[in-house]
């Protein structure tokens, strides 16, 4: 049991850490829509992240999804949002996301977040449908024409998943930073910190149950 709670702990901790790595604007999907079929109903949180108060406010995103020439476009209803007081302090919104893919095929999906500012977030393209395997993998993606999309950041959250063309579905790993446009070396934290506080956390919960099932 304690071995399942480490587990499920570390798991939680390494889910943070393309998010603490990111910098800038950017949206995630809790899980792509791979291997869904047709009419199945593909359900997923939308999180829009490092926005302005005032954008997450007025953030309406809509969802674009292609596959040839068929095309359609389905808005998340809002979850809720995380806006401090302060204007100059980032906020996120939380959206559910339910898309229900008319035929099987190679689909694309692209997010608009629906602010003054028109940020276009494109994810990798999925299989839906044709035996293809399920894939529960969520994504992070940079606004289009960015300085880190240009860099690759993005991809895959917490595994693996099938590279869109374009470089689009590559992971992220730990050791990819995107720094802000115009900051300097100082800004942010180094990677090791989120993996080096995981660490010790295990241990410190590990050492913690030892004594428990001692006494």
């Amino acid at each position: 049991m304690s071995r399942i709670v480490i587990a499920c702990l570390l798991l939680a901790g390494l889910a943070l850490v393309p998010s603490a790595a990111a910098k800038g604007p950017h949206a995630m999907v809790a899980s792509g829509p791979g291997g869904i079929e047709p009419g199945e109903p593909w359900v997923t949180t939308l999180t829009l992240v490092e926005f302005g108060g005032r954008e997450v406010a007025a953030a309406r995103p809509v969802v674009i999804l292609q596959s040839g020439s068929d095309s359609f476009a389905v808005r998340p209803s809002r979850l809720g949002a995380h806006v401090p007081g302060r204007s100059d302090v980032l906020a996120e919104a939380r959206y559910r996301l339910r898309v229900v893919f008319p035929r099987a095929g190679r689909w694309s999906y692209t997010v608009l977040d629906g602010t003054p500012q028109r940020r276009r977030f494109n994810f990798p393209a999925a299989t839906i449908g044709g035996n293809a395997e399920r894939v529960t993998t969520g994504f992070v993606a940079f606004p289009e024409g960015s300085p880190e999309e240009a860099q690759g950041a993005g991809g895959a959250i917490l595994g693996d998943a099938a590279p869109a063309a374009g470089g689009r579905g590559d992971s992220l790993p730990p050791e990819v930073v995107s720094p802000a446009t115009g900051g300097g070396d100082g800004d942010g934290l180094p990677l090791w910190l989120p993996a080096a506080g995981l660490a010790l956390a295990g241990a410190g919960t590990l050492t913690l149950m030892r004594r428990r099932n001692r006494r």
